[in-house]
Formats: C-alpha cells, sequence, structure tokens
C-alpha cells in the first residue's frame, strides 16, 4: 500500500497539534480550573507563567508590581510534584520572601510602597521516597486586591 506525502504531511501536523494541546493543558486550562480559584479574595490579574518541571527543576519569572497595591502570589503545583517551594527576591538579590522559612506554604501576600520588579524562582524539590522522576505542572500566578 502506498502512503501519499499528503497523508504524511497531515499525520504530522495532527501530531503537532496533538502535543502543543498537552502543554496548552498545563499552561491554560490546568491553571483555570485548578489554580486560579485558590488566588481568592484577591483578583488574578490574567498572566499565566507555567511550566512542566521535574524533580530537581527550577521556575524564574520576573514580575512588576505597582505602589500602593496589595499583592498574592501564588505557586500552584500538580500533586506528583510533593516538594514545591519558592523564592521572591528583589533585582539586587535580597530576598524578601522564602516559603522554605514559612511551613512551605503556596503563597505570599504583601504590599507594595514603590513600583518595583521582582524575580519568583520555582524550586521543585525531590518527592520522599520517589526515585527522582516525577513531573508535573507549575505554575506562578499573581492576585491584587481592588481598591
Amino acid at each position: 500500500m502506498k502512503i501519499s506525502t499528503k497523508a504524511i504531511v497531515l499525520a504530522t501536523v495532527f501530531s503537532l497539534a496533538v502535543s502543543s494541546d498537552v502543554v496548552s493543558q498545563c499552561s491554560k486550562t490546568w491553571v483555570r480550573k485548578k489554580c486560579v480559584p485558590k488566588v481568592s479574595p484577591f483578583i488574578h490579574n490574567g498572566q499565566m507563567n507555567s511550566t512542566l518541571l521535574k524533580e530537581g527543576d527550577k521556575m524564574e519569572s520576573v514580575m512588576t508590581f505597582y505602589s500602593g497595591q496589595d499583592y498574592r502570589i501564588l505557586i500552584c503545583a500538580e500533586e506528583t510534584l510533593e516538594n514545591v517551594s519558592f523564592l521572591v527576591s528583589d533585582m539586587t538579590g535580597k530576598v524578601l520572601y522564602d516559603s522554605k522559612a514559612h511551613n512551605n506554604t503556596d503563597f505570599w501576600d504583601f504590599k507594595v510602597k514603590t513600583t518595583t520588579e521582582m524575580r519568583v524562582e520555582v524550586a521543585a524539590g525531590k518527592n520522599e521516597g520517589g526515585n527522582g522522576s516525577a513531573s508535573g505542572c507549575v505554575s506562578i500566578l499573581v492576585g491584587f486586591k481592588s481598591k
């Protein structure tokens, strides 16, 4: 049986569309269903900084926060990753918040006096009793309180 070039091209396009959909499940659908509700009582700002992490991996994002505003940074991770922590620092490297020092909580509420950029680093630690191969979606979400 002869396979046409058109059939091969269509199969390739379909494969790319399916793998793209898997990635978008992590960054859009999963975040909307599982993470955005956890930002409450703050209002989600609409940005989704998500990626797939394996045990031992890190992700980093630089974000701008505006003066006089109350904020919540929320780290949302799939249950397959057990030891996810985050660190917030200013652009000089001064640590402003370390979740490990706060019972590994998944959020930090704070107020910004002056508009500033902050670096948020998320780390997926080793799972208890795991073999080091666990992976899952991790997202950084920001919420604010309206005045």
